[in-house]
């Protein structure tokens, strides 16, 4: 029997996201972003069941190759969060189960999300940026080729009171429908 887990996680799953608008001076150790990965890769996907590699981006000279990929709002918000996540896929060698183009954007989708909801489980909070110049993050971090930058999210500790509410959402009846 599956349990349903309680209203207290979906609250920090679901109903108060924080989309941190400004970051707490508060640092993202090495054990959490561990834990993190460990989490993210459980995720159900066809295929492969985690992203071929995650690069967590945290030194500040890291952080100046980051930014010139990044259109300058989000480059400046980048630079402050304490750390950023690059999602990667390698382009060489891939395998024919659901890793077509739009397979294999899908799958890289549902991995951002995952790790996203992953970071929100273990405390941290998430600014996923999908306004970012691919290959210039690919000849940045991996300059050696074979490698597909898909997905940038910044995580840290947000500062509550100056979150980024979301804009209202459309109900089930505008939104669902049953066949």
């Amino acid at each position: 029997m599956r349990r349903i887990v309680s209203d207290e996680a979906l609250d920090i799953l679901f109903r108060n996201p924080c989309k941190a608008s400004a970051w707490l001076d508060r640092p993202v150790g090495d054990t959490l972003l561990r834990a993190l990965w460990e989490l993210a890769k459980l995720g159900p996907i066809p295929g492969q069941s985690a992203p071929e590699l995650i690069l967590f981006v945290r030194s500040p000279a890291a952080k100046e190759q980051l930014l010139l990929a990044l259109p300058p709002q989000e480059g400046t918000f980048m630079q402050a969060a304490p750390v950023t996540a690059i999602l990667a896929d390698g382009t060489e060698g891939a395998t024919p189960i659901g890793r077509s183009v739009s397979g294999a954007a899908r799958q890289a989708s549902l991995r951002a999300a995952y790790l996203m909801l992953a970071a929100r489980a273990l405390g941290l909070d998430c600014y996923p940026m999908w306004n970012f110049v691919p290959a210039a993050v690919e000849s940045a971090f991996f300059p050696e080729g074979g490698v597909a930058a898909t997905h940038l999210c910044s995580l840290g500790y947000g500062e509550d009171a100056r979150a980024d509410p979301d804009p209202p959402r459309r109900g089930p009846d505008e939104s669902c429908r049953i066949l």
